[in-house]
């Protein structure tokens, strides 16, 4: 081996050795300041909490293959919670007002082999490489999300192939874009003057089965693409358009305005449609006299659709959006 071999492996290792030890110094010095370099360990497993007080972001990335999802609006601190993800598979960013997630497959996409060059997270992660591969891979991953009222998100992206979605107490102007090949979505208390989009991680296929419920659910429209989809919508309002599309499955959606005051355009080719109770003409195509009003737009081979007036009681209730949620 030449001389300038033998001299650049030194300095490679002494860096490495420098590097090492700078690492378990800052360790110890975030310990000491009760600071977290790496996930806490908590009851419910390895935590990493990003505090969001501070943070001037307005949309919010989450790419993840199977975990629960839980979106807590009018909380008291603004942070989202990581919990049971192995820190060196998942890379976390925050930039030009982005908050971005996703996970790593696999060690070589971890250590990010590309044409033009090498790269990995940081020598942090070297170091705790031994802990973090002691996480069970089979372990429940959930992300916590708590935005109190005055922190407006404009933008979630939500991508998975498997996940449970809780979201509860928001009222903003979001738009909700989830990707999903099979999904269990829970909404109670939600106000948007945007969208909420449910389809397929590939644009031109739908979602493989989505089950969505929803109470208390107020936006301007929705939009709904799967195979199979059970919906139960107890307190339903879209000033927009409402447009689902699905081949088997089940849709009920009990309104906030009555059924004769919204635009509807219903088929379902082998399934039944019922209007407040009653069966209806199957395809159902309806006007209304304001060409404001809303409109349903649900196309089926095999679901049974049944829309109704959930009652004048809850229509007074959630019209005003101080009472949003109960």
């Amino acid at each position: 081996m030449k001389p300038t071999s033998i001299v650049s492996l030194i300095i490679s290792v002494l860096l490495i050795i420098l590097g090492l030890v700078t690492c378990m110094i800052a360790q110890n010095m975030a310990n000491a300041n009760g600071e977290l370099l790496f996930s806490e360990t908590r009851e419910d497993g390895l935590v990493n909490t990003v505090d969001l007080t501070d943070s001037e972001i307005s949309k919010i990335e989450l790419l993840v293959t199977d975990a629960e999802i839980n979106i807590i609006g009018k909380g008291g601190k603004a942070c989202i919670e990581f919990v049971n993800f192995r820190e060196n598979y998942y890379n976390l960013s925050v930039a030009n007002r982005v908050l971005s997630f996703s996970e790593i497959p696999d060690v070589v996409s971890m250590l990010k082999f590309w044409e033009n060059g090498f790269t990995f997270k940081g020598m942090r992660y070297i170091l705790n490489y031994a802990k973090d591969q002691e996480q069970p891979t089979d372990v429940k991953k959930i992300i916590n999300l708590y935005l109190p009222g005055d922190k407006e998100i404009k933008i979630f992206e939500i991508g998975a192939d498997t996940c449970t979605l809780n979201i509860e107490g928001m009222s903003s102007g979001t738009d909700y874009n989830i990707t999903v090949e099979n999904a269990d979505i829970s909404i109670n208390g939600l106000k948007t003057t945007s969208n909420f989009n449910v389809n397929s991680r590939e644009s031109d296929k739908p979602a493989q089965s989505v089950k969505l419920t929803m109470n208390t659910a107020l936006m301007a429209n929705m939009t709904i693409n799967a195979q199979d989809l059970t919906v139960d919508g107890s307190v339903y309002r879209c000033s927009g358009e409402t447009k689902i599309d699905c081949v088997t499955g089940s849709i009920n959606l009990k309104t906030v305005k009555q059924p004769e005051n919204m635009k509807l355009d219903l088929e379902s080719i082998s399934g039944a449609i019922t209007i407040n109770g009653m069966e209806a003409d199957n395809p159902l195509t309806q006007n209304s006299a304001n060409a404001d009003d809303p409109k349903i737009t649900i196309s089926s081979d095999s679901a049974d659709i049944r829309i109704s007036h959930n009652g004048t009681a809850i229509e007074e209730e959630t019209t005003d959006p101080d009472n949003l949620g109960g």
